[in-house]
């Protein structure tokens, strides 16, 4: 590869930890200066900031689509409670076996299943995963 010099600054974002390291190589030997290992540094620190906050970003979309789920599963529920004269725990129990049996997620039963309801097939709650 032809590296001879390199410095190396932690990737890291005020007082967090330090999530990385931040490596500048060059081709000819030579010493880095002060002011190049500063601007080195802050650059390494906006690169944390940003995979910080990447990071935060994917985990409030994960939770945001997981809430959207438990919301999806309990409308359900309360469809298979009123159609199918359940308890909670009765629907959530049909709801995660037809997960099972069908494979799909509990997320697509429950979607199913409002779809039957919105289109009027209750009797077809049962067989909206076929």
């Amino acid at each position: 590869l032809g590296l001879v010099s390199m410095v190396s600054v932690p990737l890291q974002a005020k007082d967090e930890k330090v999530i990385g390291v931040f490596n500048c190589f060059t081709a000819k030997p030579r010493e880095f200066s002060e002011p190049e290992v500063n601007l080195i540094t802050a650059v390494a620190n906006q690169a944390a900031v940003a995979i910080l906050n990447t990071e935060l970003m994917v985990k409030t979309k994960v939770i945001q689509e997981e809430l959207n789920t438990r919301k999806l599963v309990e409308r359900a529920k309360e469809i298979l409670m009123r159609q199918r004269n359940m308890n909670g725990d009765d629907a959530f129990r049909w709801i995660q076996k037809r997960s099972m049996d069908s494979r799909k997620s509990m997320r697509d039963v429950a979607e199913a299943i409002l779809l039957s309801e919105e289109l009027g097939y209750y009797s077809s709650i049962p067989h909206a995963l076929k």
